[in-house]
């Protein structure tokens, strides 16, 4: 302001002298406000959170690297947006995870919420922003899921368990009621997996939503009708795991899109419902992950296309998105490109790096 007064000043005494007024210089962002999307990347130093803009473009890591090797992933944004909780090997072997939090920032230094033994993953903030749910073997063998209340980024008193089930308790997911959704995963004796959805309702009442047979990492719309999914699909003599999205009012479930080649799970709403992000591998022969990257549906498109969120850099292997932003740019998400073409091309070339040519 005193700039522009001395500005104008100059303009009185000597007019033929000055031009047009120059336009203020907006202030850069802060950089909490390029933060659109947060998702774990991964790299040589294992696995860390990173800030993605609304164009799908990474700006920053987000938290103080560790001093060794670790995985944070499984991030989750509070409903004020200010703090981050995810789940880390931080301190553990790689295999294991506690809960830590940071504030949402600038290589911020995160804090641990829990400690011991046991392993806690998935966390997931209440509608409330005053706890979160989480998936724990604290009480011994199988995942159960606790509640954790949390004030000013610390855990506030003793974590109360909420289910203790024959089978493991996972990828919860809760309502503004108090009602809690989440995978149940048994193991069979034929060493293979079945898991269904159920619900925890705030008086303890326990109800199954999903038949099952492979249903996983529920998440609820904002607006609580909805419930976004991962379901097994058939494609001739393959199987792989695809979104879906159930009404809750009476159970009709459809797939948001066939991809066939790639796992998608962990299905993520954008805050305004609008938009589906979730993570989706890439499987060799063997069964390992090839390449992970975090894919993105826009439901209001009458036939929603899935593009990768890619950086303008290239294709970074991501995971485990959490949203961030109140509410996102479609315009620029349609920029990215459409998933399976970009997947192949990206494979192709990592392929001819691999014989040391170069791709025509």
């Amino acid at each position: 302001m005193f700039a522009r007064v001395l500005y104008l000043s100059g303009c009185v005494v000597a007019l033929t002298a000055c031009g047009p007024a120059p336009r203020p210089v907006a202030p850069p962002p802060k950089p909490e406000d390029q933060i659109s999307i947060i998702a774990a990347e991964r790299g040589p130093t294992g696995a860390q959170l990173v800030a993605i803009d609304a164009a799908g473009d990474r700006q920053f890591v987000l938290l103080t690297p560790p001093a060794a090797i670790a995985r944070d992933t499984n991030p989750s944004v509070s409903p004020d947006r200010k703090w981050v909780v995810f789940a880390s090997s931080r301190d553990r072997p790689l295999d294991s995870t506690s809960l830590w939090i940071a504030p949402v920032g600038v290589e911020r230094t995160p804090v641990r919420l829990t400690s011991g033994p046991s392993i806690e993953s998935h966390p997931t903030w209440t509608p409330d922003g005053s706890a979160i749910v989480f998936a724990s073997t604290r009480d011994g063998g199988d995942f159960d899921l606790w509640r954790q209340a949390i004030v000013d980024g610390r855990a506030h008193g003793e974590p109360v368990q909420l289910t203790n089930g024959p089978q493991q308790e996972v990828t919860p997911t809760v309502a503004r009621d108090g009602t809690v959704i989440y995978a149940a995963v048994t193991a069979l004796p034929d060493s293979t997996m079945e898991s269904h959805l159920e619900q925890r309702a705030p008086d303890g009442t326990i109800t199954v939503l999903t038949d099952g047979l492979a249903d996983a990492s529920p998440a609820l719309s904002p607006d609580e009708t909805q419930l976004a999914f991962g379901r097994i699909g058939f494609f001739g003599d393959a199987t792989n795991t695809e979104v879906w999205v159930m009404r809750r009012a009476d159970k009709t479930a459809r797939r948001v899109f066939e991809l066939g080649l790639t796992e998608e799970s962990g299905p993520v709403w954008s805050r305004d419902g609008k938009i589906l992000f979730a993570t989706s591998v890439l499987l060799g022969r063997d069964g390992k992950a090839m390449f992970s990257s975090v894919v993105l549906f826009d439901l209001a498109e009458p036939t929603p296309h899935a593009r990768m969120l890619k950086d303008h850099a290239g294709g970074i292997p991501r995971l485990t998105p959490a949203i961030v932003a109140p509410t996102l740019d479609a315009a620029m998400l349609h920029g990215n490109p459409e998933y399976l073409p970009e997947l192949a091309r990206i494979m192709d070339e990592a392929i001819e790096r691999a014989r040391g040519g170069k791709r025509r």
